[in-house]
């Protein structure tokens, strides 16, 4: 009942419209509220690239969340300044950033691997999940770009964390098939290349990457609300119509996230829940 209800709660304008038995309330009102709703959900404005999938949540969900401490809100400052935002857009937000942190937490996880690396940002806020783990907590991070590896391990020595998170640097999963088979994570994180998150995924469960009772997190899985799209995808549609897709995303982004979420939804060996927050987030554990 708890994701039913979820489900039936929805976000707009920074308004909560509950989709209400009719009898609830006048008919009038009923419909009213639905236009609202169809209205909102069929807008630009529900794709964001807001720290929420929804428009005007994202400031007042940071404003009533525990700041971060500092040295995370450094790199987060800094990435932002020093990288084009089409670049910058890589690095998860600080609400997200918040939110993995006290998963670790919720989880009492020691280890942690990272598929996508970026500036070191998101490693820093798993270390600070894992640091009060004991002497095994460890965070492995995996980043293909030389330079982005390089940036990432001055962050991370700069915010005092070496000891906690380990960068390596080359292909992400060549990287994660050599690791010995006795290794096992408590949470894997993915947010690489998106074309490889099906070798990603299988990769960890062929070779028992992930504990019994661990936790995959894949990243950026509706990719601002255009994976929904692809089933009525139109090349020739305009930019303002729902079957449209930026060609530069359709085949190297979209199509990829669009067979990993089947993918994994069919998959027997695996229970889901593909959150539509942030750039959607595949939630998974192992049956």
């Amino acid at each position: 009942m708890f994701f039913y209800n979820i489900s039936k709660t929805f976000l707009s304008n920074s308004r909560i419209i509950s989709r209400l038995h009719p009898k609830s309330f006048p008919q009038a009102t009923h419909f009213k509220l639905l236009q609202q709703y169809q209205s909102f959900y069929s807008s630009p404005q529900c794709y964001s690239n807001e720290p929420f999938l929804f428009l005007k949540s994202g400031p007042y969900s940071v404003a009533n969340s525990t700041p971060q401490p500092a040295h995370l809100q450094k790199v987060y400052d800094k990435t932002l300044k020093e990288f084009h935002e089409n670049e910058s857009e890589m690095m998860v937000s600080s609400l997200q950033g918040s939110l993995l942190t006290l998963l670790c937490k919720l989880m009492n996880a020691k280890k942690v691997l990272e598929i996508g690396c970026f500036t070191g940002y998101s490693a820093l806020c798993f270390a600070e999940g894992i640091k009060n783990s004991g002497t095994n907590a460890k965070v492995v991070t995996c980043e293909y770009d030389q330079k982005y590896a390089k940036i990432a391990l001055q962050n991370v020595k700069e915010a005092g964390k070496d000891d906690l998170i380990e960068i390596k640097i080359g292909d992400g999963l060549e990287t994660i098939r050599k690791f010995d088979k006795s290794t096992v994570f408590d949470l894997i994180y993915i947010d690489a290349d998106k074309a490889g998150y099906i070798n990603y995924y299988e990769t960890i469960l062929e070779r028992n990457l992930l504990s019994e009772k661990g936790l995959i997190v894949a990243d950026n899985v509706l990719f601002s609300g255009y994976v929904e799209r692809l089933p009525n995808y139109d090349p020739n549609a305009p930019k303002s119509s729902e079957n449209h897709i930026p060609k530069e995303i359709y085949k190297r982004i979209v199509v990829p996230l669009y067979n990993f979420n089947e993918h994994v939804n069919k998959d027997s060996r695996t229970t889901n829940l593909l959150l539509p927050g942030f750039d959607g987030l595949m939630l998974i554990q192992k049956n």
